[in-house]
Order: structure tokens, then sequence, then C-alpha cells
């Protein structure tokens, strides 16, 4: 479908809406680019086995077709009981390994096993997204030894049944800059098979968060939302942290710039993400890159029957972005005007509550924060510094990695940051004055 069916097709739409009466029928499509839709958390079902699958499927270009574990652990172990070599150990490798979830920690290929659900729609978006953020091949070839004999055989066992599956080259993503650091810090991770499996859940929540957080900002704030992204401004503080209302950044432009009851901006995303995608499969900043003032009239025609839809005022605006902008504020004003407006809190309460959990401390008086834990800490810093191809990074180039991953600190965190470093014992000083203070990579 191009971009001018998807228009006509929602003003067909909304027409038809307004003959029968049925403004119900309007529904806000936000699945292209947003794994969270509007019904409580016990039916999001998002299955991350599934999305674990479909990004090893990508890092190494492998499949192991519609394989369950049951018939992966059938096949093995029928394949080494009839080997003169290996029908002793079959025992030993269904106990240590097959019967059991440790597969996973041995090899990343075990994460191709299907568990032939269905995909639900959450799935198929996060799929999506994380798919959006490869840009490009990255010709990694799976490691085939393991850390003892029998884990060797396992591992190459599992790689015989596996097939050649080539790259999907179109991808679309709403965040281009988060592709870059994306796909670089999976290049990072797979250096090191054994951190990359113990890291691989900890690494896409981090992501799935930052792009979230990222696409809010992106999207929310007209001054962004039609030009090319980058990293916006969103400020954190360590775990180990005092916080206080003095922390100017932190307050202005952390917790509440995004979950503020009040001004918080995820309250708008859901709408805005829904009117969009009624206007175009491309993201906003594509819209107005691709389409020039002769595209007006077809945004002015969806704005105008989507207000009579809903009894609400519009105002022509010849302008592009003018008219776009006026269509955003019109969806967002129909979610706060109707009961659309409950709808919306389930995804703000799904986007905070699962997704950001792990980024957010309450410190009572002095409000909620963005919060990174040393997990996280550590990870990060060990691809900011593997991403760079060195095994130390001066300390002011590793917080600019974090900048580049949409994570900023200000300057008491930044204090805090080294403090945590000198704990760890990875800084390297190269003079008392502590001027060249290096960090180092601790895998």
């Amino acid at each position: 479908m191009n971009h001018f069916e998807r228009i006509d097709s929602s003003i067909s739409l909304v027409k038809e809406c307004i003959k029968s009466n049925r403004e119900d029928s309007y529904k806000n499509i936000a699945s292209d680019f947003l794994p969270i839709g509007p019904t409580g958390p016990e039916k999001q079902k998002l299955d991350w086995t599934r999305v674990h699958q479909a990004l090893i499927e990508d890092i190494f270009q492998l499949t192991i077709d519609d394989r369950d574990r049951e018939t992966l652990r059938e096949e093995i172990i029928a394949s080494f009981s009839n080997s003169r070599d290996t029908r002793e150990d079959v025992d030993i490798i269904d106990e240590l390994y097959l019967s059991s979830n440790a597969i996973n920690s041995i090899t990343p290929l075990a994460y191709l096993v299907s568990n032939q659900e269905t995909l639900s729609a959450r799935t198929k978006t996060m799929i999506n997204v994380f798919q959006g953020l490869i840009n490009s091949p990255l010709i990694i070839e799976p490691r085939r030894s393991g850390n003892n004999p029998l884990e060797s055989l396992l591992i190459e066992k599992i790689h015989l049944l596996c097939k050649f599956k080539p790259f999907k080259e179109k991808r679309n993503t709403y965040l281009p800059f988060l592709a870059d650091v994306f796909s670089s810090d999976l290049k990072t991770l797979c250096k090191n098979p054994s951190y990359f499996l113990s890291e691989l859940e900890g690494f896409l929540n981090v992501y799935s968060f930052i792009y979230l957080t990222q696409l809010t900002i992106h999207l929310c704030i007209p001054d962004n939302r039609y030009k090319t992204p980058s990293a916006k401004t969103l400020y954190f503080i360590l775990e180990t942290e005092r916080a206080s209302r003095e922390r100017h950044e932190c307050n202005q432009y952390g917790y509440d710039y995004l979950f503020s009851k009040t001004r918080g901006m995820a309250l708008s995303l859901f709408p805005y993400l829904g009117y969009f995608s009624r206007i175009s499969d491309m993201p906003s900043w594509e819209i107005t890159a691709n389409y020039n003032d002769g595209f007006i009239h077809k945004i002015s025609e969806f704005n105008q029957e989507l207000a009579n839809l809903f009894g609400e005022e519009y105002q022509y605006d010849n302008s592009l972005q003018g008219a776009l902008n006026k269509g955003a504020a019109l969806q967002k004003q129909i979610f706060e005007n109707s009961t659309r407006k409950d709808a919306n809190k389930k995804v703000v309460d799904i986007f905070e509550k699962t997704f950001a959990a792990g980024f957010i401390t309450d410190r009572k008086v002095a409000g909620k924060y963005f919060v990174l834990n040393a997990n996280t800490l550590l990870l990060l810093t060990n691809l900011v510094i593997g991403g760079a191809d060195e095994d130390k990074l001066l300390i002011d180039d590793v917080i600019e990695g974090f900048k580049q991953r949409g994570i900023w600190l200000d300057i008491k965190s930044k204090k805090a940051l080294l403090k945590f470093y000198e704990n760890v014992g990875n800084i390297e000083k190269l003079s008392d004055s502590g001027d060249a203070v290096y960090v180092k990579t601790t895998i």
C-alpha cells in the first residue's frame, strides 16, 4: 500500500463511521511502531521468547525451522545415541542441558527453537521494532566450541540442524540514530559469546526502554517530529545517589518529563502515533521530507472528517506541518474528551509499569527519577568501550557514549559515576590531578 492509499483509506473509514453514526468504529492504530496496546497488562501477550528467537535469526542469519524445544531434544538424543562416540554421553547431555534451560547458557542458537504459538500483535510489533534497529547484516558467525567437550558436541549438533536465513533488507524504524548504536552494540556483545548470553535479556530491556522514551520525545515535541531523529535529552541518576528537588536537570528532563500526570509527554504518544499512522506508514519526519504542499488537501480532508465524526472544530492550515500538527492535536483532544482517555491511560501504565519499571526509583519527598543500577551501568560502559574497539576510554568519552544512547547525567551524577568506577576498580588515572581518567572494560 502506498502512502496516498493509506490516507485515502483513512478518509473513507471516517466517512463510513459518520454515515453509520459509529464513532467507536474509528480505532487508534499505533501498532506499526508501538508494542503496547490499549488493554490491561494481562492481555498484552508480549512473548519475549519469540522476540529472542527473531533477534538471533537476524544476528546469525540462521533458522532451525519450526522445531520446538522437545523436538530439538529428541533429534539430538537420537543422533547421539546412534553414534559410537557419543552414545554413552546421551544421559549426561540430556540431564545437564536438554531437559532444562541450561542449553540457553552455552549457545545463542538454542534461542532459535520456537514455542509454536501464534504471534500476538504486540509480539509482532516488538519483533519489528528490534528488526528495524538492525540496519544491515551483522555478518557474525556463531561460536561452535563450548566450555568442555560435551558442550562443543552439543553446539556443533545444533549448528548442523540450522539452515541459512537471508537477511530481510527492507527495514523500517522511527529512530535511525538508535539503529546505529543498537547494531554496533550487538556486534560488541557477540564478540564475547558468554557475555552475550548472560546480558541478552538485560540488553533488550535497556533498548526497549530507550526506544520508547526517545520515540516519545521525538514525536511529542513539534520541533522534533519533522527533523531527522537524534538522541534527545533525558536525565538519569545512579541508584547510589541521593536525590533532591534542587537537581534541576533531573527534575525538568527526567521522570516527570515523560510520566507526570499533568505534563508528561507519554500521555500524547499513543494518540499522536495513531494519527500519523492514519496519514502514512512513514515516520513523521519522513512525511514532510517526501511530500510537498500538494499533500495538504488530503490531510486537511482527513482532519475535517475526523472533526465532524467527533463533533470538534477544525480550521484549515495551508502549511504541511501546520495541518499535521492540527490533526495530531485534534486526535489528542478526542482522547481527552471521551472514554478513549481510559484506553490511553492503559497504554501509559504499561509503558511506565512494565517497560520503564526497572529504570524508575521513588525517592519519596524528592520525587521519582529515572535511575541506572549497577548492572545497567556496567553493561552500557562495556558496550560504549567495546564499540570503540578499545579496552579503555576517557571517562568523558564514556559519558558521551551514554548520551548517544539517550542517557544524560548531570554534574552530580558524573561525580557519582566516577566513584562507582573507583569502587568497581575499572579506572586508570594517568595523573595525580585526575585530569585524565580512563575507564576500562570489565569483560
